[in-house]
């Protein structure tokens, strides 16, 4: 980024959307003190500030969301909350999602169907080692929002489906069933999301700014991964974290540091924001 670019000299308030793995937060290190200290800032000067995410909505913990956000995007845009009010939400018929779960442990994927409720789990038989760390992650996070996988799938309840490669996945066969349905994402190998078609997170902002009555040329967000593009790509004002794909990177109108090298704080700094 340049060393200042001043996005509001008209004082004009502005809506940011932060996602949030790799972007406010990191594996290693959680959510960076200058992060929460950037997003104080912005509500200070005026701003609004909302969590924009492919989790589900019960995949941010409390503490998260307590940081300072007036509302959230979750599921990649199957819910919209507004100071802690749910303004939309959807959910995917109990059948439907038992059926995707089904097959994609057909086709050598471990299910994570994520409800705005509830997170759901596979049996401990089950697991492999990298979804033993995935597991292990949200257990930390969101203990009580945590149910295994129904048998079944009596009672389940959920807005989409990610699932975790294992040796014998077929990402192929994975797109051929589920594509015309839905935008199927692959995060390196190691993670798959099914978002329903017409949902995105750039689906979401729309939504939000729509019902707050707030002009597009006001919207900035920050992202790093392939489920960030459209969002990216929506908003007035995007910026990548160092950290990103390239593909983010080339999309996006400014880069700033990666998330472990106070990517928000310095990138909001150079906005003219905080």
């Amino acid at each position: 980024m340049e060393d200042l670019i001043t996005i509001c000299n008209d004082n004009k308030k502005m809506i940011i959307f932060f996602d949030i793995d790799d972007t406010l937060f990191a594996p290693k290190i959680g959510i960076p003190q200058s992060a929460i200290e950037a997003i104080n800032k912005l509500r200070e000067n005026g701003h609004m500030t909302f969590i924009c995410t492919g989790r589900s909505r019960s995949m941010v913990s409390k503490s998260m969301m307590d940081i300072g956000f007036d509302g959230i995007v979750a599921g990649a845009g199957t819910y919209i909350e507004y100071q802690g009010k749910v303004l939309s939400r959807n959910d995917l018929e109990e059948k439907e999602a038992w059926d995707i779960v089904t097959k994609l442990r057909e086709i050598g994927f471990i299910p994570v169907p994520e409800g705005h409720d509830n997170l759901y789990y596979e049996k401990e038989e089950n697991w492999t080692e990298k979804y033993k760390n995935i597991y292990g992650k949200y257990h930390r996070e969101i203990q009580e929002a945590m149910l295994e996988i129904p048998k079944d799938g009596k009672g389940l309840n959920v807005a989409k489906v990610s699932a975790v490669f294992t040796e014998k996945s077929n990402f192929e066969e994975a797109v051929a069933v589920f594509g015309d349905r839905y935008t199927v994402i692959n995060h390196k190998n190691a993670l798959m999301e099914l978002i329903p078609k017409g949902f995105s997170k750039a689906v979401g902002i729309e939504s939000v700014i729509k019902l707050l009555d707030i002009p597009w040329e006001n919207t900035c967000a920050f992202g790093d991964s392939m489920n960030d593009y459209e969002m990216l790509d929506y908003v007035n004002y995007s910026v990548a974290m160092g950290n990103s794909q390239e593909e983010i990177k080339k999309l996006a109108k400014y880069v700033t540091d990666d998330v472990e090298h106070d990517g928000i704080y310095n990138g909001l700094k150079k906005l003219g924001l905080i």
